[in-house]
């Protein structure tokens, strides 16, 4: 199976190599890391199926952008990006103010924000594997219900014509 792309985006050069490399050993991803929100908007097109992104993200650059503003910038470009976000405070009303503007989850940086977000990605990646497998086996009832379609339409117009003859074709559509 191919990698899963996720991007980290914080401004903590060491929260996120500690994670990325957390998330490399786990699991099957190709880990994308950016210290602002708009260098993560300006490699959008690379089609990250997650995104790991910080509330906080001006600490460093004062100019950047924060983390809500970059998540609603997210979902009006892509709304299939699910968007982890990721924060030191622990206050309910910022990870309300997060789900509300479509954050797939939040978690908060503590002892167990790496394997919560290790969690999270892999029921993003179920959920996603879940999608893509209902879209092959819409694909397979499709084409299975036009063979079936166009063998009765053949039956039909072989028995039609009488060029099956007394064959079994005209035993499956004549009632007995």
């Amino acid at each position: 199976m191919a990698k899963r792309k996720v991007f980290l985006v914080d401004d903590d050069p060491m929260q996120t190599q500690m994670l990325k490399d957390h998330l490399n050993q786990k699991l099957n991803v190709d880990v994308l890391t950016f210290t602002t929100g708009e260098d993560c908007l300006a490699n959008i097109d690379q089609n990250p199926e997650a995104i790991v992104l910080d509330y906080h993200l001006s600490s460093v650059d004062k100019s950047a952008q924060n983390g809500i503003d970059i998540l609603q910038k997210i979902k009006k470009v892509n709304s299939d990006i699910e968007v982890i976000m990721l924060s030191g405070q622990d206050k309910i009303e910022v990870a309300v103010e997060t789900m509300r503007h479509g954050a797939f989850d939040y978690i908060i940086k503590n002892e167990s924000a790496f394997l919560r977000a290790e969690n999270i990605l892999l029921n993003i990646f179920k959920g996603l594997r879940l999608q893509e497998n209902l879209k092959n086996y819409k694909k397979a009832v499709m084409f299975l219900s036009l063979g079936i379609i166009v063998i009765i339409a053949l039956a039909a117009v072989l028995y039609i014509t009488g060029i099956g003859g007394d064959s079994q074709v005209g035993l499956i559509l004549e009632p007995k």
